[in-house]
């Protein structure tokens, strides 16, 4: 009986890298790589980096869905499709990709057949800054929660799809306060640093959640020479991962239903309707990651929603697994939606439906 490994022994390379920067490339670059090729790399810098992504060369088969030859990228680890970033293959260069968080994940796979001269990238720790592509991620001072080191000046563009907007949203803050002419966060609407937009804050007061006028804003960090803090720590989420409602109707659904929902992300949804009228939401489908079996509590991947237009109005309930809720009908003209899922296990997400009426002010 022939050995089908006999026959064709492809190839594995990959492995962990966890050096500052360094390269990656397809086996015998820049000669044709060889058929039955599976390489995985798993980068892995310290906790509070980003990993960014650059390739300077690229050349792989060509199909319109990638299922022949292609490169695939994922935050993390790449078991779970939650976590991907992109799938690639043809002769154009990938687009500069930053993780969003300090672990990033690189496959390389080929077919039996129409090699090409393959890829070179290259991976450096960026520990501050960086352009974030996400549709949600986080944000933290340098070395956080431990104090963040002095004279560091970082710079993150968070840069989202045409015609949407950015919501940042600060959960921890703690920097030397001294009228902000020391250690500072400055938030500006767009992508450059014009002084009339801009916006400086320090101290242990959390600054106020902000949404972009357009699809870029800019978060700079600086410290002086001395006297520093924990730092902070801030969320970020675009593009289908916000949006507010004002229509008297309508339906909103999980990143990328009814494929899997992305991991590691915190959406938000507002139905805003004007003043009298109250709003009934019916749950479509959902399908979320199970409940902590050790808590019985929904402690990974949840939706939550809220009676108001903030996580500190009543909340009305955070559900999870497969099991359809009951509808809701707010007390006021405002309900919140919030999707929060972890770095492991995506499924496919939720679909709602709502509709606002005056009659609603009759029930209970």
């Amino acid at each position: 009986m022939f050995n089908y490994f006999f026959l064709f022994p492809g190839v594995k390379c990959g492995g962990v890298l966890s050096a500052p920067v360094g390269h990656l490339s397809s086996p015998n670059f820049p000669r044709v790589y060889p058929p039955y090729t599976e390489c995985s790399w798993l980068v892995v810098v310290s906790e509070g980096s980003t990993v960014q992504l650059t390739f300077q060369e690229f050349n792989l088969e060509y199909h319109d869905t990638c299922e022949y030859d292609y490169i695939r990228i994922h935050n993390g680890a790449s078991r779970d499709e939650g976590n991907l970033l992109g799938t690639f293959c043809g002769s154009q260069l990938p687009p500069n990709i930053t993780s969003s968080w300090h672990v990033l994940s690189v496959i390389f796979h080929s077919d039996k057949h129409v090699g090409s001269s393959g890829f070179l990238a290259t991976y450096r720790k960026d520990i501050c800054g960086g352009v974030l592509t996400s549709l949600s991620g986080v944000i933290t001072s340098p070395d956080y929660p431990d104090n963040y080191p002095n004279n560091a000046e970082c710079h993150w563009l968070i840069s989202a799809a045409p015609h949407s907007t950015i919501r940042l949203v600060f959960t921890d803050f703690q920097l030397e306060s001294q009228e902000c002419n020391f250690d500072y966060v400055a938030v500006f609407d767009g992508s450059s640093q014009e002084e009339d937009q801009v916006r400086h804050y320090c101290g242990t007061t959390k600054p106020p959640d902000t949404t972009s006028s357009s699809n870029e804003l800019l978060v700079v960090f600086k410290s002086d020479f001395n006297i520093g803090g924990r730092g902070f720590k801030a969320y970020y989420s675009s593009g289908e991962c916000q949006d507010v409602f004002t229509a008297v109707k309508g339906n909103i659904t999980s990143p990328r239903y009814p494929d899997m929902y992305p991991n590691n992300i915190i959406c938000q949804w507002n139905i805003q309707l004007t003043q009298g009228f109250r709003i009934k939401l019916f749950f479509r489908d959902l399908e979320l990651e199970e409940v902590n079996t050790l808590t019985e509590e929904c402690d990974y991947d949840y939706l939550a929603v809220y009676d108001g237009q903030s996580t500190r109005d009543k909340p009305l309930g955070r559900w999870c697994g497969t099991n359809i809720p009951a509808p809701l009908i707010s007390t006021k003209n405002n309900l919140l939606l919030v999707l929060v899922t972890d770095r492991d296990t995506a499924n496919r997400g939720f679909s709602v439906s709502y509709i606002g009426s005056k009659s609603y002010l009759c029930i209970g």
